[in-house]
C-alpha cells in the first residue's frame, strides 16, 4: 500500500511490527530456532492480586494500535478502538461516565487541565471534556494519529504518521504550526507521543532524530540523532523512534529501534551517555533505574545516571514484549500471549506471573506508584498490586 506521495507506508510497516511483535505470525507455526522461548518455572515470591478489573469496551481492535489509557488525580481514562471512552476511578474501578463516540480511534489518549485528547483514524484530533465526554473541538489533520497527543493545558502536540508534528491551541484547537519531517522509505507503524513543557515540544521522528522545539512558534531549539542508519537494505536500515522520550529533572531519555538507548541535557540537548539498543516500545524510569524491553525480548536495567547496565533478563527472548513499567519494587512486562512477568527491580529475577489478556496487551501500562494497571488487547482494564507471599 502506498501513500500519496507512493512511499511504501501501512503495508510494510504493519509487516515488520508483526515480525517483531511475534503477534500470531505464520512465521512461527513450525519450530525454526526462531520460535518464542519457552516459559521457565520459578518460584514466585509475590502474588499479582487483582485490586478492581472493568470491561470498557472492545479494545485495541486487530490493528497496530497502542490506545494507551490516562490518569488524572483519582480518574483513569480509557478509549477503545470503536470510539468508546471510560472514566473510571482508578482506586476502585467505578464508572463515573462513559461516551460512544462512534469514532475509529488511532490515537490516545491525552489529558490536562480538563480536557482529554483523542486521534482517529481519519486524521482528526479531538479532545473532550473530562467531565462527561462531550466533544468541545475537533481539527482536521494531514495524516493518521497513532500516538497520545500530549498537553501543557495551553499547546497540544500530536504526531502523524507520514511525518508531521503539530501544535495546536489546546482550549480551540486552532493550528500554531506543524514541523514536517519526510519519513524514510520503510518505517514502524505508529509515532512516539512529544514532551510539552511551557518552553518547549520534544518529539522523536523515524529518521533517527530527537528535536526540541519553541511551543509558540515552532523554531528549532535543538537536534540531535540517537541511531544512525547502518545496513543495506531498508529493513537493516530503520531506525524509528518509535519509543515515546522520557523528561526527569532536566534530562531527556530516548531510545531508537536498531539505535541507541540515551540520556541527554534538556536545554541543549548534548549526549550525557548512551547504549546500543533497539526498542520499538516505551521506556520506563524508577528511581535511578532505566529499563527496556529489547526488540529481541531481553528487558534491560540500566543506571540513569551513568547508563551502565546493570541486568538483563534474557528469559524472554522473542516473546513480543510490550513496554516495561515499574511498580512498587518490582518491573513488569507483558508478552504476546497476554502473559504479565514481574521482575525485581535490582537484580530482574522473576518474581511473579498472572495471565492478563490472551491476545496481549500492546498499550503501555500505567502506574501510580503502587497499582499496575494493565489495558488488555481485548478491551479489559485491570488494577493490580504486588504483595509478598508470606
Amino acid at each position: 500500500m502506498r501513500d500519496v506521495n507512493g512511499s511504501v507506508r501501512w503495508f510494510n510497516g504493519a509487516l515488520l511490527v508483526c515480525v517483531i511483535l511475534l503477534s500470531g505470525c505464520s512465521l512461527f507455526s513450525k519450530k525454526t530456532g526462531n520460535e518464542p522461548m519457552e516459559l521457565v518455572d520459578f518460584d514466585a515470591t509475590v502474588k499479582v492480586k487483582k485490586v478492581w478489573q472493568r470491561n470498557v469496551g472492545a479494545g485495541q481492535g486487530e490493528g497496530f494500535t497502542r490506545l494507551t489509557p490516562a490518569i488524572d488525580g483519582d480518574a483513569i481514562y480509557s478509549v477503545d478502538r470503536k470510539g468508546r471512552v471510560t472514566a473510571l476511578n482508578r482506586l476502585t474501578g467505578k464508572k463515573l461516565w462513559q461516551r460512544k463516540t462512534k469514532e475509529s480511534t488511532s490515537g490516545g489518549i491525552g489529558v490536562e487541565s480538563g480536557m482529554l485528547f483523542i486521534g482517529n483514524q481519519g486524521g482528526e484530533l479531538i479532545a473532550l471534556s473530562t467531565t462527561d465526554g462531550s466533544e468541545i473541538w475537533r481539527r482536521q489533520l494531514s495524516g493518521e494519529i497513532l500516538s497520545v497527543p500530549r498537553s501543557n493545558g495551553d499547546v497540544v502536540a500530536v504526531q502523524t504518521m507520514n511525518g508531521r508534528l503539530y501544535a495546536l491551541n489546546a482550549k480551540t484547537g486552532d493550528e500554531l504550526w506543524f514541523y514536517e519531517n519526510s519519513p524514510p522509505v520503510l518505517i514502524l507503524r505508529g509515532t512516539p507521543s512529544p514532551i510539552v513543557t511551557d518552553n518547549a515540544i520534544y518529539a522523536g521522528f523515524s529518521n533517527g532524530r530527537l528535536m526540541s522545539f519553541n511551543p509558540v512558534n515552532g523554531l528549532i531549539l535543538w537536534e540531535q540523532r540517537i541511531a544512525i542508519p547502518q545496513g543495506r537494505s531498508e529493513l537493516e536500515r530503520m531506525i524509528d523512534i518509535h519509543a515515546s522520550p522520557i523528561l526527569r529533572e532536566g534530562i531527556l531519555y530516548a531510545a531508537a529501534y536498531q539505535g541507541r538507548v540515551t540520556a541527554l541535557a534538556r536545554g541543549t540537548g548534548s549526549a550525557i551517555w548512551a547504549q546500543d539498543a533497539s526498542t520499538s516500545e516505551d521506556i520506563a524510569l524508577s528511581d535511578n533505574l532505566l529499563f527496556l524491553s529489547q526488540a529481541d525480548g531481553k528487558v534491560t536495567a540500566y543506571n540513569a545516571a551513568s547508563g551502565e547496565v546493570l541486568w538483563t533478563n534474557e528469559q524472554m527472548l522473542r516473546r513480543g514484549l510490550n513496554g516495561p513499567q515499574a511498580f512498587g519494587d518490582y518491573v513488569a512486562v507483558v508478552d504476546f500471549k497476554g502473559y504479565l512477568h514481574v521482575m525485581r527491580q535490582t537484580d530482574g529475577e522473576f518474581v511473579a506471573r498472572a495471565r492478563v489478556d490472551r491476545k496481549g496487551a500492546r498499550a503501555t501500562m500505567l502506574t501510580d506508584g503502587s497499582i499496575l494497571y494493565v489495558y488488555g488487547n481485548r478491551g479489559k482494564l485491570i488494577a493490580y498490586e504486588a504483595v509478598e507471599k508470606k
